[in-house]
């Protein structure tokens, strides 16, 4: 679907999760498995990731602090 890493569980580099603006599909808390993906869109039915146009890119979390 062409998620990359960072997508899908990026954090900032500096601020880890405080930075929700950074953070990937699959870093925050979700009430929820996740019900769709699609190339633009996780879906977790009561809640949809879409990655904004200009959003700026975190990286992995297993990067965090390095």
């Amino acid at each position: 679907m062409g998620w990359t890493a960072v997508r899908l569980f990026g954090v900032h580099p500096a601020a880890g999760i405080v930075r929700v603006d950074t953070c990937g599909a699959l870093v925050l808390p979700s009430a929820g498995a996740v019900r769709a993906i699609t190339a633009t869109e996780v879906s977790f039915g009561h809640a949809t990731h879409r990655e904004k146009p200009g959003q700026p890119q975190g990286v992995p979390w297993w990067e965090f602090g390095r």
